[in-house]
């Protein structure tokens, strides 16, 4: 039985086998790698955020789904606020009949976690804290909404309280690392704090482990991006259950005020409208608040209030996800134990073999070069040159305002697109200049005809991962292309036109710098996988 610290580990090393060891199973004509009866038990449930390079999983939803869930709701309309596909999984869009609240809080009118709490208090070998999710008098029908987590078992030994979960069908992306272990890590701890038990083990019994095709990618990265590491190395703290079954229901109605509060007005400070009163609850109003304020709040806005913050897992879990948008949060955060974690991450990924790198560059223009010819010249400056590095600028402008990497193009890819016809642009117009100006005086002419020219040029180039942020990067890229575009309508010198063609190389140089620092997938595919 595979058995891992925590749901990162658990995440990684089910991807890394399912891409690997899975069967190809299509199912209602969607492709996926499958596992049957796959066993995952995870050691420490309660080390419950995911620390998985390109998981980009959303740490608000999560929470909020839970919440949602422990409150015994179904209504779509507000858990779409915090998961916009909601209504995907409803038959009619304003319900989840199938949603695991109503079911375990209200189930004919039994609320299933009180009831296995009293028997867990009254006999604590009992063997019967049984909860019930799939229900054969609703579930055997045609739906897009039948419960795939079917049963929870909870049993006590030696004054720990384990967690057995029996599921029909698990989707590791959006189901096992998306929400259940999490879901279910946070009732793990409640029922524990109610049945004065410490935390056991979780176990996940799937009858199908499975992961969909349009989920491969993001997959293989995460795997071959997990570091091994978590920010409970680091003696890092968590936000602590607390509260008695007695006092929870008010409490929870509490928290469902106060983020409706949050949702309506987020402009005010953490903390600013008040507290549940259980640290647990809330840090998941911290998250919340993080997540409708981020819209109004600028990076230093942003910065102060992680800064503000306990240095706690959910703390950490929140520069990991900004960190998605603003590296440099990650270099710059006030929590010693956060930011030892990441630096120890950065670390692991901090260097690359400069000379390798830059012959991949070299191959990739060879290749191109064969293939393509001087098309990228042919009808001159405005009509060819430009509109080859217009079309990547363009993409690194939607990269820097979305944050979403065009389709069959990586961020990397676009970098370096760019720099090599910067570099291309450099040449042509210093063929225009005195010998000597770029190359040296014994350099092949015309320059931008040869490609030992173009390979000197990226010998010389050097990337530094720098302290900007990827957006100011992009954004002086953006910048300095306009002026390219606008000197060369005015037809100005090509000394003038060549120092800004330099500026680009420059800017560009270092963007690719500090994508490589970030995703080292990017890297190792971009040097090994070969060229297309």
């Amino acid at each position: 039985m595979p058995t891992y610290r925590n749901i990162s580990f658990a995440t990684a090393a089910s991807a890394r086998d399912l891409l690997g060891l899975g069967a190809n199973i299509s199912v209602r004509g969607k492709q996926t790698k499958e596992l049957i009866g796959r066993v995952t038990q995870i050691e420490r449930p309660l080390e419950r955020y995911l620390f998985v390079p390109n998981r980009l999983n959303d740490v608000v939803a999560q929470f909020a789904e839970t919440l949602w869930v422990l409150a015994g709701r179904d209504d779509v309309a507000w858990l779409e606020r915090y998961l916009p596909r909601a209504p995907d999984f409803s038959d009619d869009k304003r319900v989840w009949r199938g949603a695991y609240g109503p079911r375990l809080r209200k189930w004919a009118g039994i609320d299933q976690i009180d009831e296995v709490r009293k028997l867990l208090l009254a006999d604590r070998t009992s063997r019967q804290g049984v909860m019930m999710l799939f229900d054969p008098a609703r579930d055997f029908v045609a739906s897009v909404d039948i419960p795939c987590n079917n049963w929870l078992s909870w049993i006590i030994r030696d004054d720990r309280l384990h967690l057995n979960t029996a599921l029909r069908s698990n989707d590791l992306w959006w189901g096992f690392s998306g929400i259940n272990a999490f879901e279910w890590s946070v009732l793990h701890e409640m029922l524990a704090h109610w049945v004065e038990a410490d935390v056991g083990e979780a176990q996940f019994v799937a009858a199908s482990l499975h992961l969909y095709d349009n989920h491969f990618e993001r997959a293989l990265k995460a795997v071959e991006a997990f570091h091994g590491l978590s920010p409970y190395d680091y003696n890092i703290d968590r936000a602590r259950f607390g509260t008695s079954w007695e006092e929870f229901p008010a409490r929870m109605a509490r928290w469902f005020e106060l983020e409706e509060m949050i949702r309506h007005n987020p402009s005010c400070s953490i903390g600013s409208y008040g507290e549940v009163g259980d640290p647990l609850l809330d840090s998941a109003l911290t998250l919340v608040h993080f997540k409708w304020a981020a819209a109004i709040w600028d990076y230093e806005r942003i910065a102060r209030e992680l800064a503000a913050l306990p240095a706690v897992d959910y703390a950490a879990a929140l520069f990991e996800f900004f960190g998605r948008q603003f590296p440099e949060l990650l270099r710059e955060a006030a929590q010693p134990p956060i930011a030892e974690f990441f630096a120890a991450v950065e670390a692991q990924f901090a260097s690359i073999d400069d000379d390798a790198f830059k012959n991949a560059i070299k191959k990739l223009h060879a290749v191109k070069d064969l293939a393509y010819g001087a098309a990228w010249k042919r009808r001159g400056e405005l009509v060819s040159v430009l509109p080859n590095i217009a079309r990547k600028v363009d993409r690194l402008a939607t990269l820097s305002t979305t944050g979403v990497e065009m389709s069959g193009e990586p961020a990397l890819d676009t970098a370096i697109d760019l720099l090599v016809y910067a570099q291309k642009y450099r040449l042509k117009l210093a063929e225009e200049l005195a010998p000597g100006t770029l190359l040296p005086g014994t350099a092949p002419t015309p320059l931008s005809d040869h490609e030992a020219n173009f390979d000197a040029l990226i010998g010389q180039t050097d990337f530094p991962p720098t302290q900007r942020t990827q957006k100011s990067v992009i954004d002086e890229i953006l910048s300095t292309f306009e002026n390219c575009w606008t000197r060369a309508e005015a037809k100005a010198s090509p000394t003038e036109k060549l120092e800004l063609a330099s500026a680009l190389v420059k800017s560009s140089a270092e963007l690719v710098g500090q994508i490589v620092a970030r995703d080292r997938l990017a890297v190792t595919r971009f040097l090994y996988a070969g060229i297309n």
